[in-house]
């Protein structure tokens, strides 16, 4: 099946102090960096420089048009020491395929993809493990459910889709003081945990969308439904909060985040890409 056209005229972002705006045949740019807070829990989602490329191409031959863009933004990008925590960052349509070979070829790679699921994409099964029993998050929790977001920071932070921070672990807390979350618990432990931003509350989100912050499952129990029950359990709550669809984001280079996400309904809808200063 060949996915649909993906939308590529969007109108770019009002210029902010300090943006560069690029035009090439068939583009218009704007380049943006951004050195997020260390303190902010956005830290742990990107490098501590981020150049970001927005782009609006209008031209016939896009591929050729987006070359020319990314050339134009390179030109202008600093030099970066090795070692250097920086990046720099394109976001496009994930089912825009034919603009891949381009992107590849310029040194990006996939970082992150953000995916939506509509909530009446429901599978059939039971809410509950065999290996541990579902259960709301209680405060008693908290200690343990912040490792184990931790552990899958930790996790995706190889593929190079975080980064742990000296100021992760008190936003993990603090986000869970903030979100809905369940827990997998067996007699000994919690074993599981997952997060949603609570609809209820204040959030960027459209109307009516859910967005899944954290699901981790300890090593020893992982393959064995626990994630599954946890999955179905917050799509059930968020559906009857009134969300009509759940988003999330998972790294892209990651062997099991996509086969079970999209075994659980989502879709790719926008892929991260990224490039980064050489190691050494």
């Amino acid at each position: 099946m060949t996915p649909r056209a993906a939308r590529h005229d969007r109108p770019l972002p009002d210029a902010a102090p300090g943006d560069v705006p690029l035009a090439v045949p068939g583009a218009d740019g704007l380049y943006r960096r951004h050195r997020p807070d260390p303190e902010s829990f956005d830290a742990s989602w990107n490098a501590a420089d981020v150049h970001r490329l927005f782009a609006r191409l209008t031209g016939p031959d896009r591929p050729a048009a987006l070359d020319r863009l990314l050339t134009a933004w390179e030109g202008v990008l600093p030099v970066w020491p090795r070692g250097a925590d920086a990046e720099a960052v394109f976001v496009w349509p994930s089912r825009d395929v034919a603009l891949t070979p381009v992107l590849l070829t310029h040194g990006l790679v996939p970082k992150r993809i953000a995916a939506v699921r509509p909530t009446v994409h429901q599978l059939p099964g039971p809410r509950e493990s065999p290996d541990a029993q579902i259960r709301p998050l209680e405060p008693a929790d908290t200690d343990r459910a912040t490792r184990l977001w931790l552990d899958g920071l930790r996790w995706d932070a190889q593929f190079g889709a975080c980064a742990i921070r000296a100021s992760s672990a008190r936003n993990v807390r603090e986000r869970l003081s903030a979100t809905l979350a369940w827990v997998a618990a067996t007699p000994r432990d919690v074993v599981g945990l997952l997060a949603v931003d609570d609809p209820s509350g204040r959030t960027a989100l459209p109307r009516g969308t859910g967005y899944l912050t954290s699901l981790v499952v300890a090593a020893p129990h992982r393959g064995r439904g626990v994630g599954t029950a946890l999955a179905r359990t917050a799509h059930a709550a968020l559906a009857e909060a009134g969300c009509t669809r759940t988003t999330l984001h998972y790294a892209a280079l990651s062997p099991v985040s996509a086969p079970f996400w999209h075994h659980h309904g989502y879709r790719p809808q926008w892929t991260t890409w990224s490039r980064r200063a050489p190691l050494c």
